[in-house]
Order: C-alpha cells, then structure tokens, then sequence
C-alpha cells in the first residue's frame, strides 16, 4: 500500500530509503531541492503537493484536474477543515501541508520540507522553499496537516 507522510518520516527516522536524520532528529536530505524554480504553470500550488506526495510518499492524491490555479480555494478549504484524510498537527513534519490564507481566507497550500520551511509555489516566484517566520509569511501560515491514508 501506499505510505503516509508521518510513516515516511518515521523510515527516515529509522535510516530507510535513503534519508538522513540529522542529530535533533530532523531530515536532512535535500529531497525538495529538484522543485526549487519549478514554473507556477506547471505546477500551482496544489499541483505541486500532489507531485510531492507522489514522488516521495507513494500517495496518490486527487488533483481537483477541474479546479483552476485562480479556484484553489475549495482545495485549501477541504483541507483546512481536515476533510479527505488530513488531520490537524501542530508539529509540522517533512511532508506535512502548510495552510495559508491571503487577505482573510486560506486559500493556499505549500509542503513542509522540515518543522521551519515550506515549499511553495506562487506566480511572482515559482517554487520556493523559506522559512515560515520570514517576513513575507508571517501571518500567512495558519495550520498544518498530516495525511493520513
């Protein structure tokens, strides 16, 4: 079957496929890296989760194919609400959701690549990885999410 994100942390807190945990307990392998500077077109934020957890957690995730990258907001309030399997956590792990809201709603979604940076996509940027307490995003991020199969 397919694994979740909190068991894929867990093998790379064992040392399996390839990850490396640092002494504090925190993966280390670049895994994100290959998405830096990915185009907004090819992959809008939820696009970009869904690459994720397919390429490195074997999750199969709907990809909302009818929702444009201007309708995300159903997506990030689906899981906001801890609908289709994501469940609220206030620890942020590799690979759990970050919610992001712009002027008063979440409206957007990004992965945690470890329990300070996010994984994002906007148009201004394309991918990015930054911290979650840097300027610009202080105050965007309002939760976060495991998926749990």
């Amino acid at each position: 079957g397919a694994a979740d994100a909190a068991g894929l942390h867990d093998r790379a807190m064992a040392g399996e496929a390839g990850y490396a945990v640092a002494d504090a307990g925190a993966v280390y392998l670049m895994w994100w890296q290959p998405y830096i500077g990915l185009p907004y077109d090819e992959a809008h934020c939820w696009h970009l989760v869904c690459r994720v957890y397919q390429d490195h957690c074997g999750v199969t995730l709907p990809t909302y194919a009818e929702v444009s990258a201007r309708d995300l907001i159903r997506v990030a309030r689906e899981i906001s609400k801890g609908q289709e399997s994501w469940q609220p956590v206030t620890d942020p792990q590799p690979f759990d959701v970050a919610l992001m809201r712009g002027r008063s709603a979440v409206w957007h979604v990004g992965v945690m690549t470890d329990a300070r940076h996010v994984l994002h996509t906007e148009r201004a940027t394309d991918a990015v990885r930054v911290p979650i307490d840097a300027m610009h995003m202080r105050g965007r991020v309002t939760g976060f999410r495991r998926y749990q199969a």
